[in-house]
Formats: structure tokens, sequence, C-alpha cells
């Protein structure tokens, strides 16, 4: 009897595991977390098993200070060339803006109606969120103009103030910046934003809508499609800027979690954005669902939406 209840364990966990999988797919992390939420909840001895792991897995990742890359560097190659940003300050591209810092890069141009103002967007969000993981002086970013031509640091400044992109200094740094033609083409090139079609590179409305993240000290470097969600682009920069293993990993173990709020509870020093993510996930659930009333949907801060309008107390 004791062997067959066993066996009938064992066979419950594989097809479990194997539902979970399935279900999963190649979905976004978001997507996979809510649906790994929906299934846990049906199986609260699932849900156990899982949150042990995670906290298991969380106290496992290091916190000691992983040593600096030794050798050749890619930004070795890179130009040392003048960028001027919105105050008229010059700049250094390698020197200033790469050399020993962690910097995400986009270039856009203030004409532009097409992927530019999406990407600005983007590196202003995850400016707030890694300010918030690694402090303001230790990552900075740069936004460069594919318009040098038009683009004047005046413009640059009416530009970034219009989108709100310097009114917090309490931020890390952000540049905005132009140059000379020919050196904008160089830092262009040494990160990479070009198509491999010739055609295609020379038209500017065609530019590629990428973040470009790079942490010289690690000589760590990536690029992320500025029109992925927010999340997915911040975890890629911690991926690339995290010094420790928990800083680089963390955020994952959280989002796998399915953003529940004791999943990582027990865990001395959490991942940052963990509590926010479980806090926007708990409120965006909580003032539509179908017993909610008007007032109570109304009296919640921080849930937005058309509920307010479309529900009457009961």
């Amino acid at each position: 009897m004791m062997k067959l209840r066993l066996e009938l364990c064992v066979i419950s966990s594989i097809l479990l595991t194997g539902l979970i999988v399935a279900s999963l797919g190649t979905s976004t992390p978001t997507a996979n977390a809510a649906r790994l939420t929906s299934l846990l909840d049906r199986s609260p001895a699932a849900a156990k098993l899982q949150y042990q792991h995670l906290r298991e897995r969380a106290a496992e990742l290091g916190t000691e200070v992983i040593p600096e890359f030794q050798g050749v560097k890619a930004s070795d190659r890179f130009p040392e060339v003048p960028l001027i940003n919105q105050d008229g300050q010059s700049l250094n591209f390698r020197t200033d803006l790469v050399l020993n810092r962690t910097t995400c890069f986009a270039m856009f141009y203030t004409r532009c109606t097409g992927s530019c103002p999406g990407t600005v967007t983007k590196m202003l969000k995850i400016r707030e969120s890694l300010t918030s993981e690694f402090g303001r002086d230790n990552i900075r970013f740069v936004c460069i103009t594919l318009d040098p031509e038009h683009d004047s640091p005046e413009t640059l400044r009416s530009y970034a103030e219009s989108v709100n992109g310097l009114n917090n200094s309490e931020l890390a740094d952000i540049h905005f910046c132009t140059g000379a033609p020919e050196d904008l083409e160089q830092v262009r090139l040494a990160l990479g934003m070009y198509d491999l079609d010739p055609e295609v590179d020379a038209d500017r409305s065609q530019h590629a809508a990428m973040i470009v993240i790079g942490n010289d000290r690690y000589n760590r470097w990536a690029s992320s499609p500025s029109g992925l969600p927010v999340e997915e682009i911040h975890e890629t920069c911690l991926r690339i800027a995290g010094t420790t293993e928990r800083q680089r990993f963390g955020l994952r173990l959280a989002l796998d979690s399915g953003f529940k709020d004791d999943a990582l509870v027990d865990i001395e020093d959490a991942p940052v954005g963990f509590s926010t993510a479980a806090a926007a996930a708990n409120s965006s659930a909580s003032c539509c669902s179908k017993n909610a009333s008007a007032d109570s949907c109304c009296k919640d801060q921080t849930a937005k939406g058309s509920c307010c309008h479309d529900k009457t107390s009961p």
C-alpha cells in the first residue's frame, strides 16, 4: 500500500511538472509568472515547494563583489571623440562616458516621429529603476542624436525638458549629446547600432531602436530592443551592471515566483524590485474585480482604469 502511494505521488509530481513546463512555453517572463501563479494557486502543496525552492536558491546567490575583468576590453577599441551635452559641456566618449563606468546608451533625434519617443521614454523609466538599484553615482545614461545638423545643445535641452528628462537631480546623470557628424558615426559603429544592410543603415528613419548597456569594469556589454517591456530591459541591465550574483539574478527569482508577496520574505537583502512587482500585480487585480464596488475602487489610490466609472456601489 505504501509503495502504491509513493508511486502515485511520483506520477503526480511528474504530471504537475509537465503541466507547468508546457503551460509556460516561450512567452514573456511576465506572462510566464502569471501562468505559474495561476497553476500554483490551484495546488497549495506545489506552491509551498516552489517557494521553498526559490528561497533556497535566492539564499545561495552570493553577495560578494565579483572580481573585475582583467585583460583586453571592448572599450580599448572605442574612439576618443568629443560629444557635447545639453548644457554645452564637452564629454569624451571613451574617457568620460565608458572607461571604468556602467552606462546605458540610446540613439535618437528630436525630429523623429517613429521609435525615438518610445526609446527615450524607456531610457527615462530604467533610469529611475536602476538608480534605485545601484545609486545615482554608479550608473549613467546617454542619449546621442543621429541628426547633429539640427540637434544643437539648445535643441537637445528643450527636448529633454519637454520629456521631463531633467527634472529630478536625485536620479543618475543623463546626457543628451550631439557632436561632429564624423565623430557620432564612429560612436554609432562602436556601439553596434547599425544595420547589416547598407541601404537600410543609410536611412536614418530606420535606425536601430535599441538600448545598449556597458559595464566597462567587467567588460560586459549587451543590447536590448527598446520595444521590449520595461521590466525585461531592466532585467537585462541588472545582468550587465550587477556586481554580485544576487544583483544579477535575484530579480529573475522574484519574477519566477509569480509575484507572490511571501516568496522571498525570509531572504535578507532581497532583490530590489520584488516588492514593487508584487504590489503592482496585487493592485492591478484589487480594484476591478467582479466583487469590487465603485467606492472601494475609487478609494484605491494605486489602481487606475475605467472601473470607477463603469461600476456602481451595491
